[in-house]
């Protein structure tokens, strides 16, 4: 058994389960899996023994490994507990469903570290019985969570490379989008436009942030302005939550919405918008264009 799935051992213990909800972590069912972290983090072997049932199983489906039984279980537990190096534990509980007054079944995510080792993460299900009053595990399957690299991510965001024209507005918008050589991060430079032909330039940078595991931007603007934004799809489009300092030291907050129409065509629109809290009006759909290489393409810098 890996030393990753001791870190399920504990924290699916969250006693006085009532009914089917997703779990918080500040409510009762959260103090109750910081109790049982504690007591692993303790490393108190006695305590964990009388949380599982004693027929109770446990997969680990990363490894294809089954150990039956309490007495198995708390033999490869004491073993881990035996060894020199450091371990913490911390974790929470996405969902809890009761099968029937005396059955739940449990999700959540958890994370061990090992002494100087990287964090360790995984996600499990389990069903929990109750046994004279007590919740003690009765199966537990763990499963390894996915890592996203930066590289895969920002594939999502390939579409974007190349050069844009946005002239819906007042200011003739022009960009060019690039992947650096190893496709780490996406470089976005504009260049705007007034009707009295001032020129403006700012850049944005775009990359894969691995520990909130979200694609985010950074934009700095050529009066002095300077921002980030946090990119989740919904669907076909992309919102990109985008919080600003501006140059005069306001700070300035918005959702820009991003709808692909084609390959080669895609509207962007402002919601949301405040200034130091105050509601600004919304903007209307502006409309960028693919251009030629040979052209500076468009979009707004603002994200």
């Amino acid at each position: 058994m890996s030393l990753r799935c001791f870190c399920l051992f504990v924290v699916v213990l969250c006693g006085g389960v009532a009914e089917t909800r997703t779990v918080h972590a500040d409510d009762s069912v959260g103090q109750a899996i910081r109790e049982y972290v504690g007591a692993f983090n303790s490393k108190d072997a006695d305590a964990l023994r009388g949380l599982w049932a004693e027929n109770a199983t446990h997969m680990d489906h990363e490894l294809s490994v089954r150990t039956n039984g309490r007495d198995a279980i708390m033999r490869d537990i004491e073993e881990v507990f035996a060894r020199p190096e450091s371990l913490f534990l911390s974790g929470s509980v996405d969902h809890v469903r009761m099968i029937t007054e005396s059955v739940a079944q449990v999700e959540g995510e958890v994370m061990v570290t090992a002494g100087d080792s990287e964090p360790s993460e995984s996600r499990f299900t389990a069903i929990l019985k109750q046994i004279d009053g007590q919740w003690v595990i009765d199966s537990m399957d763990e499963f390894p969570v996915p890592q996203v690299t930066g590289n895969a991510a920002l594939s999502q965001l390939d579409w974007l490379i190349g050069t844009w024209r946005d002239d819906s507005g007042d200011v003739v918008v022009r960009s060019t989008v690039k992947s650096t050589a190893n496709g780490t991060y996406l470089i976005r430079t504009f260049e705007a436009e007034d009707a009295e032909g001032t020129t403006a330039q700012s850049t944005q940078v775009i990359a894969w942030d691995p520990r909130m595991q979200q694609i985010r931007s950074w934009t700095f603007n050529a009066d002095g302005s300077f921002g980030n934004g946090e990119w989740d799809k919904s669907g076909d489009q992309w919102l990109v939550q985008s919080t600003q300092t501006l140059a005069d030291g306001r700070a300035a907050s918005g959702t820009y919405v991003i709808t692909p129409h084609s390959e080669d065509e895609f509207a962007i629109n402002l919601v949301g918008h405040e200034i130091e809290g105050a509601p600004q009006p919304s903007t209307l759909s502006e409309v960028v264009v693919r251009r030629e290489s040979t052209e500076s393409g468009s979009t707004s810098a603002s994200e």
